[in-house]
């Protein structure tokens, strides 16, 4: 929840953010700032006076709430001063004198033994805007241009009988520059986002005083582009979750160049502490919201990670990787005909630390190539709520039924691991059947197909017995497994399997059936 204050300096930016075209006025652009609040599903009130070529925008104030499970969740800002200042060139200078704040109200967790007025627990950030934006155009289409612009949120810690509920962090945004439209068609409204930023950091910390323990983690990143499309139906402050979540459009693509993260663990404590720090280099991230459905899509290249402290044999190890991706696709919206589901992850070329090999192969016996793994996941489901529906999912827990959605169709278009100079790679298909599971609550029968190719996994399990990972035992068995389920392939240390799971419940491998 408390990811709404990002939200609003977010939100903050984008109208601070901005223009090109011909002939807007002051009352233009407020006008427009305050219609894409409400279409956000908040009314702001204001102040509002001319003075000379500028209007003056004071005490503006506006905010959202969230009730969810019976709790209430609320976010309020009030922003001092905003000026819109007329251009002989029909453009208008917009900017924020004073910083920006934040409050944001939520209930005290169960459990947690707090005497607090109203039982609830306040946490307060300020958001500082500097620079201009230009704005340009027309009333329904109007262009806000930044150029080096900057942005800093400061979220203050909470701390309450000497134990810390909320860390607080700071966040800065320097070099901000390009362009943010707004086309106004009444219902929706479009936003078109196409800005850079030179660097950003975040930062924050997190003690408990009773162990004495300190938190601390850092991220920085340069060259950040951020480029997209948003559309957004009107809503209102009593559903603001089904506003952003059930009516809006997002295709937006964010691109990093090098990245860099750290976490330090202090203690009083002997031995104790850990540093871990991340590297990466040119990285993306694609964020997708349509039909109600949400989606990600990151990658992250040439990932260096090193984890020290006393408890790490050697004092450190470092793991190493050409790239990292993962995706998601999941349908949140309740629908009666089935909806796509996705899922993916992967490692490409992992170069594991030296002592992982001398400890699992201390004889050497292992090929030490880099490991790779690829899972892709995709297939069709039910959904019967609203998963952004505070009070459909607050029935659902109380009545304690099963989950909302129901699986209908499975695809695995890849499986890919190698590791150790052997490698796994496939593909599968099939569906959930229409039937009772075998055992109550869990999963219906399941039928489909499994296409394998091994390649090196019979040498793989020499090893493994050769460096007594495997007690010799358990290697019979595995590659009795092995002879059950697979057949020689077409080139030597080559394995394939055709695996088939019957409507009637029979597994059939490579064309026999097995005997259980």
């Amino acid at each position: 929840m408390r990811s709404l204050l990002s939200a609003t300096a977010l939100t903050a930016l984008c109208f601070s953010a901005t223009p090109m075209f011909a002939d807007v006025t002051p009352e233009d652009v407020w006008r427009a700032y305050k219609e894409m609040m409400v279409q956000s599903g908040t009314t702001p009130t204001a102040e509002v006076e001319r003075d000379g070529d500028t209007l003056v925008v004071r005490d503006m104030v506006y905010g959202m709430t969230i009730d969810f499970a019976g709790a209430s969740f609320s976010d309020t800002t009030t922003v001092p001063e905003i000026r819109f200042q007329e251009r002989p060139d029909g453009t208008v200078a917009m900017w924020f004198p004073a910083p920006l704040t934040s409050v944001f109200v939520e209930p005290v967790a169960e459990g947690l033994d707090y005497s607090l007025e109203g039982n609830v627990i306040t946490t307060r950030s300020t958001t500082h805007l500097n620079g201009t934006s230009i704005v340009s155009g027309t009333p329904d289409n109007m262009l806000f241009t930044l150029a080096d612009n900057s942005v800093e949120l400061i979220d203050a810690p909470v701390i309450l009988n000497d134990e810390m509920v909320h860390s607080g962090f700071t966040a800065k945004l320097s070099g901000i520059a390009g362009t943010y439209s707004i086309v106004r068609s009444y219902d929706p409204i479009k936003a078109h986002i196409d800005i850079t930023i030179a660097a950003m950091s975040y930062e924050a910390e997190e003690s408990t005083p009773e162990s004495g323990d300190l938190v601390e983690m850092g991220f920085t990143t340069s060259d950040m582009t951020i480029k997209g499309q948003v559309t957004m139906l009107q809503g209102n402050e009593k559903d603001i979750m089904h506003t952003l979540v059930g009516m809006s459009d997002v295709d937006v693509n964010l691109g990093f160049a090098d990245s860099s993260t750290f976490v330090a663990v202090t203690s009083d404590e002997p031995n104790s502490g850990m540093d871990i720090k991340a590297t990466s280099g040119q990285s993306t991230l694609g964020l997708t919201l349509k039909g109600g459905a949400i989606g990600y899509d990151a990658t992250a290249g040439d990932v260096n990670i090193t984890v020290g402290g006393p408890q790490i044999p050697g004092g450190q190890v470092e793991v190493a990787m050409k790239e990292y991706s993962t995706a998601l696709l999941f349908p949140l919206a309740a629908s009666d005909a089935p909806q796509p589901f996705e899922a993916k992850i992967g490692l490409e070329e992992v170069v594991l630390p030296e002592i992982a090999w001398m400890i699992a192969d201390p004889s050497g016996q292992l090929p030490h190539d880099p490991a790779s793994l690829r899972l892709a996941f995709e297939g069709t489901l039910e959904n019967g709520v609203n998963l952004f529906d505070a009070e459909a999912i607050a029935a659902l827990e109380a009545s304690g039924d099963k989950m909302p959605f129901t699986l209908q169709t499975l695809e695995l278009p890849e499986i890919f691991l190698s590791l150790a100079g052997a490698s796994i790679a496939g593909e599968g298909t099939g569906k959930f059947l229409d039937k009772e599971p075998a055992v109550a609550g869990g999963m219906p029968p399941f039928a489909g197909n499994l296409s394998l190719k091994l390649v090196g996994v019979a040498d793989l399990i020499g090893n493994l017995t050769a460096t007594g990972i495997l007690p010799a035992e358990q290697a019979m068995s595995a590659q009795m497994m092995l002879g059950l389920f697979a057949r020689p392939g077409d080139v030597a240390g080559e394995l394939v399997s055709e695996i088939e799971m019957t409507e009637d419940g029979q597994i059939i491998a490579n064309g026999q059936p097995l005997p259980f």
